[in-house]
């Protein structure tokens, strides 16, 4: 299992360079999240069978798939379910997109709302992490330059970092508040924050260090 798992991670790995480069070369327009998951979804489906080596494997893909998380469902973007033999193993892939503009032409505001939404997926793929769910992937869209090399950091900037080369070591406990909501983030585990940049748009892909 675990070489099919290293193999499909091959392919997303793939998968996301090649949405990435359509993506900021204008081949492939995206407004929102949704239409991100589509897009990259179709992608990796019509990949998917470079993965298969044997004739005891198989690898399907699932969008918006309930994931039971401390007694709530919890709908994951995409869900890698792979087989190899008797043995059934599932990857979450959480993702986010945010659009300096909204797709009415209006410039969209909640910055800040947009950070923790990342740290939250990742606070969600810890979650999923057990027996059936292999350790997951978060990835992140924009063509917002300030979430990558912001020019200034006020309080909840530093808090929810996402720039470019932050890094998280030992976990980390969220709980400034964001439009005057309380938060509770807690991540256990290790991450390196790397954007792509392919024109005007930046690329993130994150997963855990350890």
């Amino acid at each position: 299992m675990e070489e099919l798992v290293n193999r499909v991670k091959n392919i997303i790995d793939i998968c996301w360079e090649s949405f990435s480069a359509k993506v900021g070369c204008g081949l492939i327009s995206i407004n929102k999240e949704a239409s991100m998951q589509l897009q990259f979804a179709y992608l990796l489906k019509n990949s998917l069978d470079l993965a298969i080596y044997n004739n005891d494997e198989s690898v399907e893909l699932e969008l918006e798939t309930g994931i039971p998380v401390n007694g709530r469902l919890r709908e994951c973007d995409i869900v890698m379910r792979m087989v190899k033999g008797e043995s059934k193993l599932y990857l979450p892939i959480e993702m986010k997109c945010y659009k300096t503009k909204t797709s009415t032409g209006k410039l969209r505001g909640a910055q800040d709302i947009f950070k923790l939404g990342v740290y939250e997926d990742l606070q969600l793929l810890e979650a999923y992490a057990n027996a059936s769910y292999a350790s997951g992937i978060q990835l992140t869209m924009t063509d917002s330059r300030n979430f990558v090399y912001p020019k200034s950091k006020e309080a909840k900037s530093w808090d929810y970092d996402i720039s470019d080369g932050h890094k998280i070591k030992g976990g980390i406990n969220l709980n400034t508040p964001i439009g005057g909501k309380p938060v509770n983030v807690k991540l256990n585990l290790d991450y390196s924050f790397k954007w792509a940049q392919v024109n005007n748009y930046y690329f993130l892909k994150l997963e855990s260090n350890d």
